[in-house]
């Protein structure tokens, strides 16, 4: 299967996993307990994590249009994936970090934990493409870095329905 082919299919499943944090705020703004501090925090890495995979996908096809050689237009791509990335889980890093301080402690266990470590290889990944370390498996860790962002979304949208299942469950009882 060309990469081009795989990137396409990520930006069709970053364009529906955005769509599903769009119903989950349609959830949590109906609950009655309404939004916890976490909630807002979760629905931002869905967002981050789902956009980035969808614009991060299309890079490539872009970049091509310039008429440069294949390893040149994933060099680029892998920059501003790097730079994506990064910020991206930094930023995360930084308010989860300060939700914490304010007493509000990640709700779902180990979660936290798998997705800093995608992104945190994602990043070393993208980084070693953009420095040039990967020669011909540059297109491999890119499009790989690119399912780790889905992957990230999935898991967060993992603690919304695990979140939704505990509300359920409280209200059963």
């Amino acid at each position: 299967m060309p990469a081009s082919d795989l990137l396409i299919a990520i930006t069709q499943l970053g364009v529906a996993l955005a769509g599903f944090s769009g119903l989950i705020a349609a959830i949590r703004t109906a609950s009655p307990e309404g939004w916890h501090p976490r909630d807002i925090w979760s629905l931002s890495w869905m967002l981050g994590a789902s956009i980035g995979a969808l614009v991060l996908g299309l890079l490539p096809a872009w970049l091509a249009l310039f008429d440069w050689t294949t390893l040149r237009v994933y060099r680029v791509a892998s920059v501003v994936a790097f730079a994506y990335i990064s910020v991206l889980g930094g930023v995360m890093a930084w308010r989860g970090r300060r939700l914490t301080l304010r007493g509000f402690p990640p709700r779902v266990k180990f979660f936290p934990s798998a997705i800093f470590a995608l992104l945190g290889v994602s990043a070393i990944a993208t980084g070693a493409g953009a420095a040039g370390s990967l020669q011909a498996s540059i297109v491999p860790a890119y499009v790989g870095s690119l399912i780790a962002l889905l992957v990230v979304s999935a898991l967060v949208l993992a603690i919304f329905l695990v979140l939704l299942a505990r509300a359920a469950q409280q209200e059963k009882n």
